[in-house]
């Protein structure tokens, strides 16, 4: 019953995030171009401390591979899903095993890195390095962005009914009033 519930749980999420990531793409990128702040990330993260890790890379990957094929690029496929999971992987990895850092910090570590990759990765796929002088600014932009979902994940997963939350990541992340 319980991994039933992990599934409805994580599927929601998945449904939420894709719907975000849709959302989010119809508006026009903050300041520059690839500078957006990530709302869908906000799900995928939900979906990971509540539902477990995998259940939360089940979400990351379907939101990076539908969404980019309901907005109408698959190729962006190549730069948000490496990116997602590298991101996804040391946030769930600081939230984890680093009890004495907030969710909040590691959402703005794992925008930040998001950020830092995509340009990477698009750097790398269209030959054009220049494109490296954008990573000071979309890592700000990161950081607000990664702020701005730390803080709605803090928040959600400390007024979450027991019944949803995950035991083990309460116990060691977040104290309830």
């Amino acid at each position: 019953m319980i991994r039933l519930r992990k599934i409805i749980i994580s599927g929601v999420l998945s449904a939420l995030a894709l719907i975000a990531f849709m959302l989010e793409n119809l508006f026009p990128p903050l300041i520059i171009v690839g500078g957006r702040i990530g709302i869908a990330n906000f799900f995928v993260l939900i979906a990971g401390i509540t539902a477990g890790f995998w259940y939360g890379c089940a979400a990351l990957i379907i939101k990076a591979v539908l969404g980019s094929i309901f907005a109408g690029n698959p190729s962006a496929i190549l730069y948000s899903l490496p990116a997602g999971a590298i991101a996804y992987f040391t946030q769930m990895l600081i939230i984890l095993y680093a009890p004495k850092v907030s969710v909040i910090a590691a959402s703005v570590f794992g925008a930040v890195i998001n950020a830092c990759v995509q340009n990477a990765v698009f750097c790398l796929i269209t030959a054009t390095p220049e494109y490296l002088l954008y990573m000071p600014y979309l890592a700000l932009i990161g950081v607000l962005g990664g702020a701005i979902v730390g803080t709605a994940t803090y928040l959600t997963v400390k007024y979450l009914p027991e019944r949803v939350l995950n035991i083990n990541y309460k116990e060691q992340k977040i104290e309830r009033n």
